[in-house]
């Protein structure tokens, strides 16, 4: 009887035994939430040495002592921005007063306004003849004697400037055999030729019919009319 006592106990141990091993193995019991918090906590708690920067804790701002000063921040200035010129609408540089002079000369047939000048006549021309003025002593009425042609009977230009401005020709069609005699402050002299026979082109016969163009302080004025012969001419 004794023995069937002692015998059941020990398979009582047994079994409660068994039931502990196979709690602790983890196959397919789960963990109790006690230890699960409790590891959980550990895991979170900052480990010993660590710095203090990496601490969640918010940085604590110092607040100033009692009594004292506080210095402000001192103020930017407002940029400024630098003006922008814009040039008014049709605004041109001055054309220079004076383009028609030249070393030495108060008109010098190869300067630039004595160019654009000829370039303004219809057909090809070639200055020749000029006032031989020198620069002080200019005086109001200055000229040029153009060419078109290569020929004796090639046609004949004179062009009157004043101040450095071209004012335009003597008269409105060119004519041959026509050339200066002379000039003064404000006055120029020309004589006009034509062929009377049929004498060479370099020998004109007919004429001179002499005409003085001089300015009156407002224009040019032509001293006379041309015969029909310098006009109108027969060859």
């Amino acid at each position: 009887m004794k023995n069937a006592v002692r015998l059941g106990a020990l398979i009582a141990v047994a079994a409660a035994l068994v039931t502990g091993c196979t709690d602790e193995s983890g196959s397919g019991t789960t963990t109790p939430t006690s230890r699960a918090t409790a590891a959980s906590s550990t895991s979170r708690a900052p480990a010993p040495g660590t710095p203090a920067s990496e601490s969640a804790a918010p940085e604590e701002t110092a607040a100033p002592r009692p009594g004292a000063t506080v210095a402000p921040e001192p103020e930017t200035p407002p940029l400024t921005q630098a003006p922008t010129v814009v040039p008014a609408p049709g605004t041109t540089s001055p054309a220079p007063a004076d383009n028609i002079s030249g070393p030495g000369r108060c008109i010098d047939p190869a300067s630039t306004g004595v160019q654009n000048a000829l370039a303004s006549l219809q057909g090809s021309w070639v200055a020749g003849q000029a006032s031989s003025d020198q620069p002080g002593s200019c005086g109001q009425l200055l000229y040029v004697r153009a060419i078109g042609g290569n020929s004796a009977g090639a046609p004949i230009h004179i062009l009157f400037f004043r101040d450095g401005k071209y004012l335009g020709t003597g008269t409105s069609e060119p004519y041959a055999f026509t050339t200066v005699v002379g000039s003064s402050n404000n006055a120029v002299t020309v004589d006009y030729r034509w062929l009377a026979g049929d004498e060479p082109f370099a020998a004109p016969q007919g004429g001179p019919a002499t005409i003085t163009y001089s300015w009156n302080g407002s224009k040019v004025v032509m001293g006379g009319t041309l015969p029909t012969e310098v006009t109108q001419p027969h060859r």
